[in-house]
């Protein structure tokens, strides 16, 4: 997204030798339309993340796509002229020039706005993406935390939008090692650096084609973040700029073809997901569009094309304008617009909203353009000193945000969760059953939001956990207790999805008082239903092989959560095709709880707590539960057993976040480890009325 190619061409030598290799190399010239097309795409890209309500423009591909174009142009120049060899040196002083100051401002006003407008439960995840938008790897960091792309929303990442940045950053790292081996390879081949340079460009872009189509089929939301994924719209734009002259249309094609271009990434983010479809084939649909668009213009640039025709118009000034200010205009729109809502309470941007973030986005771009990023372009450094100065600053930067993840950094209890907490300040749910239920006040509940928001069981350390959303595998997989007895009186196992993996530390503190081994199959978001798509839908596979597991393991119980419930406005329910899965385990050997669901709060508990939020106003509402518990009205298998904590989690017909001074939940919608062990003597009280076999 840098507004020139970040170096220069080597003199070129006359030597035959130099003259064999480096014949038919692209031409060094300025293309205004090109120019124009980065206006249009970037245009396209803060107009839909404003007005889109997060549906992808397509014009990060056409971005990644024209770095490949001037990048790969300008180093295989380089490289050939100078009979092998980049100026490293130099090369990176321009980088630095160009990409450091802008991204360097954006950074730190995102980081001190954040600290101070988001709730301290984000502000370790906040400085783990500044350091990684620092160092160009906050792809990696969004996949290592999980988070994808998506629409802006109270939750987005405010650095959320570096992670293209972060992909170009790693291309051009490796892409002048591409160019000198290609160039190796001519020399000793006797062949011209262009056919090597295609070859392994065209070889860079099939693997990286074929491995995208992949990984969508793996995991969608890391295909669309990871470098390897996006290798190959990059190495699609080296393509077109190896073709050079070829890249031609013959005059009377050239005003449909442009303008058929235009139409293709215009229309893109409006026909297209791209959020679900991209970087796949389908990505070749805004590529076309610049392809179209590059072919369609005259030798001469398209500046001096005919009036009327696509190039000429994207060559003039409103295209250039937005052109020059594109980079600073992406670093900025989305910070702006993340911290809007924010400071508004906003779920989503209005139109007004937008538009204010749109005005405010190309004030800051083009005051960046004119303050910052031509200063920079043209201030007189030597390349050592402005390599000398960019990696102290790089330095200083990460061991500030390095030093920051550090401080925030939380962790998680080793063991129970309560374990040392004085009762009588924090009792939990026996506030639920001693008398009449009275409210805690929002400033004291236990443990501290920060800490809350990093709360999960235990049994997510054992490595044994699966995902659910498509991108794991449908075999059952087993988590064994590493505290387990020697010679357990009954084997209960906790199955099912987090809802039912939330009660795990109550469990585990009545199996260590009975004597119990208590084992764990877990699959995330994949509860007991139907298996109406066996051959692609991994919870199908897990629901479809979980009768022979229990076969196999023989446990006395299963235990898993028997209602769904969501958010406001949802209704109670029995999951579709879940008795049949309930009868299943039954006629499998082994008796079977079913522990009603818990409603899902409408926004994260530990954000509205840190915010200030009242307790009763943090927490999820009542009139999702149904009236009567679907559990006793349904006919239920034999050797079935169903108990209610309802009483003890949403009290009085209310469901606070907060219960006798301890957090009831951990996120947008489960139950914390704190609360759930306060609730083990409860669950103990009717487990040993409705199953008293069970302690016998």
């Amino acid at each position: 997204m840098t507004h020139s190619s970040p170096g220069t061409d080597a003199t070129r030598t006359e030597s035959p030798e130099v003259e064999a290799f480096s014949r038919g190399l692209p031409e060094r010239r300025y293309r205004p339309e090109l120019h124009g097309v980065r206006g249009l795409a970037i245009l396209g890209v803060v107009l839909f993340h404003l007005f889109g309500a997060g549906r992808i423009s397509g014009g990060i591909d056409i971005f990644l796509a024209i770095s490949g174009f001037l990048f790969t142009a300008m180093l295989l120049r380089e490289a050939a002229y100078s009979g092998g060899s980049i100026q490293i040196g130099r090369y990176l002083a321009r980088l630095a020039r160009r990409l450091l100051p802008p991204a360097l401002l954006v950074i730190a006003f995102t980081t001190i706005v954040g600290l101070w407008l988001l709730p301290d439960t984000r502000h370790h995840q906040l400085l783990a993406e500044a350091r990684a938008s620092l160092l160009y790897f906050e792809n990696l960091e969004l996949i290592r935390s999980q988070l994808g792309y998506g629409a802006a929303g109270p939750e987005s990442s405010p650095f959320q939008h570096f992670w293209s940045l972060s992909v170009q950053g790693q291309f051009y790292l490796v892409w002048p090692i591409v160019t000198v081996l290609a160039v190796w390879l001519a020399k000793r081949l006797n062949r011209s650096a262009l056919s090597v340079m295609s070859l392994l460009v065209l070889a860079v872009l099939t693997a990286s084609f074929i491995f995208a189509w992949y990984m969508q089929g793996v995991n969608q939301e890391e295909a669309y973040l990871m470098t390897r994924t996006r290798f190959w719209e990059l190495a699609f734009g080296g393509l077109l700029a190896l073709l050079g002259a070829r890249l031609t249309l013959p005059k009377p094609l050239r005003l449909p073809a442009g303008w058929a271009g235009v139409a293709l990434i215009v229309l893109c983010g409006f026909a297209l997901d791209g959020a679900a479809l991209f970087p796949g084939p389908w990505a070749l649909w805004p590529l076309l569009g610049l392809t179209l668009v590059l072919a369609a213009a005259g030798p001469e640039g398209g500046d001096k094309d005919s009036p009327g025709t696509a190039t000429r118009s994207l060559s003039n000034r409103p295209f250039a304008f937005i052109g020059n200010i594109a980079y600073s205009l992406y670093l900025w729109h989305w910070p702006l617009l993340i911290f809007y809502l924010e400071a508004r309470s906003y779920p989503a941007v209005g139109i007004r909203g937008a538009s204010v973030v749109f005005a405010a986005s190309l004030v800051m771009a083009w005051l960046t353009y004119r303050l910052v990023e031509q200063p920079a372009a043209v201030r007189a450094l030597a390349s050592r000193s402005l390599l000398a100065l960019a990696a102290s600053t790089l330095i200083l930067g990460a061991a500030a945000t390095s030093y920051g993840v550090q401080s925030t950094h939380v962790d998680r209890p080793d063991g129970f969760s309560m374990a040392g907490v004085d009762e009588e300040d924090h009792p939990g749910a026996a506030a639920t059953t001693d008398g009449e239920f009275e409210p805690t006040e929002a400033e004291d509940f236990y443990p501290e939001t920060d800490v809350l928001a990093e709360d999960e069981s235990m049994y997510y350390d054992w490595g044994c956990t699966q995902d659910g959303d498509g991108s794991g595998t449908g075999e059952v997989l087993l988590c064994e207790d590493p505290d387990r007895p020697e010679n357990p009186d009954a084997t209960i196992m906790l199955a099912g999805g987090s809802h039912a993996g939330h009660w795990h530390h109550a469990l585990k503190i009545l199996a260590a008082q009975n004597n119990w081994e208590l084992v764990i199959a877990d699959k995330s978001g994949c509860r007991f239903r139907h298996t109406k798509d066996v051959e692609n839908d991994t919870c199908s596979q897990w629901n479809a092989g979980f009768q022979e597991f229990v076969t196999e393991q023989e446990p006395d119980l299963v235990v898993t959560s028997g209602t769904v419930l969501m958010r406001s406005g949802s209704e109670e329910r029995i999951q579709d095709g879940a008795p049949e899965r309930w009868t299943e385990i039954t006629e499998a050997g082994s008796e079977l709880l079913l522990l009603r669901g818990t409603a899902r709060p409408d926004e994260d508990v530990p954000e509205c707590l840190a915010d200030g939020g009242h307790p009763l106003d943090c927490g999820p509402e009542f009139d999702i539960y149904a009236d009567e518990n679907p559990l006793l009205e349904e006919d239920l298998p034999p050797a079935t057993y169903s108990v209610d904590l309802t009483e003890n989690i949403c009290p009085d017909g209310s469901c606070p976040a907060v219960i006798g001074g301890v957090a009831v939940y951990n996120d947008d919608s489960h139950l914390s480890t704190y609360y759930v062990e306060t609730l083990a003597p409860v669950l103990d009280e009717k487990l040993r009325e409705e199953m008293p076999h069970l302690y016998e």
